[in-house]
């Protein structure tokens, strides 16, 4: 991570999950969060549905846990106050009421405690700190960012038919070009089709680069995606293309 160029990490704070929508591809038309749906989905289909996983997010994020852990609190200084008041005036009204809310109190105090240390496991598990990362900031982060990620799971999909629309009329209209050719005209056509189909095949194997606001990302994926070149490499990759277009191989 860091393309090395800051020393090693071990991972990245929650808020960058909102700013793969920011850095996006050379040509502007995908994002880097449509490009991680699109690996998970080639390579991690097991993990597309993640979201499964994360029960009552959205629940989560409309609950202020701070309010609660401050009401549950003043509950338990008003039951305080009744019991002195009890103490001091013998009154079975008071009485009654401790009685029949005590238990209920205490159940609510030990709720409060244990949803308290769960929270505050959860976001340590996470890397963050719960005295600066509180529930009104940690939960609404996973909320946009699964809103986001079943949006490019969609665009990455329209896309793909749209793709797949476009190249239907491209072969619809190649089609009736080739009809109307002589066979001659028609052999040195598929050898030409033959060589582009060759190139998009190859073309095909890159990903789009990405760019980020200082090249960081671009350099990433740039060099978990390069593969090594070798003088023999190039020159069997040049001799199959000469051979798909029937050229004599001392012209390559």
């Amino acid at each position: 991570m860091n393309s090395s160029k800051r020393g090693a990490v071990y991972g990245f704070k929650l808020q960058s999950l909102d700013l793969l929508l920011d850095t996006k591809s050379t040509d502007r038309k995908m994002t880097l969060l449509h490009f991680i749906a699109l690996t998970v989905k080639e390579k991690y289909p097991d993990l597309a549905n993640f979201w499964h996983e994360l029960h009552f997010v959205e629940k989560a994020a409309a609950v202020s846990l701070e309010n609660v852990l401050l009401d549950v609190k003043e509950l338990g200084r008003g039951m305080e106050l009744i019991r002195r008041e009890c103490g001091i005036h013998d009154n079975s009204v008071l009485r009654n009421f401790l009685s029949t809310n005590e238990g209920k109190l205490d159940k609510l105090q030990r709720d409060a405690k244990t949803a308290e240390e769960a929270y505050n496991a959860v976001v340590r598990y996470f890397g963050e700190s719960p005295k600066t990362t509180p529930p009104s900031v940690f939960f609404p982060v996973f909320v946009r960012f699964i809103r986001s990620y079943k949006e490019a799971e969609q665009e990455n999909e329209a896309r793909k038919k749209q793709e797949e629309v476009m190249r239907e009329k491209q072969l619809a209209q190649e089609a009736k070009k080739l009809d109307a050719k002589t066979p001659s005209q028609r052999n040195k056509w598929q050898q030409q089709e033959l060589i582009a189909e060759l190139r998009r095949r190859q073309a095909k194997e890159h990903r789009p680069v990405y760019e980020g606001k200082d090249g960081t990302i671009e350099d990433i994926i740039t060099v978990l995606k390069s593969v090594p070149f070798t003088a023999r490499t190039a020159k069997r990759g040049s001799r199959f293309f000469c051979d798909a277009a029937h050229h004599d191989e001392s012209n390559c």
